[in-house]
């Protein structure tokens, strides 16, 4: 039966922003959420802390989905 676990972590990626000036480069990467996980270079994740641990309404599939980022 799956359960819910809901971690806090810190993920370090390197983000290279080719622009005119720091503050450009600041602006966009601060701005586009995903920047670091669709153009960053992984390099590791950081103080994983467990926050919570449930059971979920169902063990259907879809709603495992709605409820959860990844499946295992």
């Amino acid at each position: 039966m799956k359960k819910l676990y809901e971690f806090s972590a810190l993920l370090e990626f390197s983000v290279i922003v080719a622009t005119d000036n720091e503050k450009a480069a600041r602006e966009e990467i601060e701005n586009y959420e995903r920047a670091w996980i669709d153009t960053g270079d992984f390099i590791g994740v950081n103080d994983v802390d467990l926050i919570d641990s449930n059971d979920p309404d169902s063990q259907d599939k879809d709603v495992l989905n709605d409820l959860a980022h990844v499946i295992v």
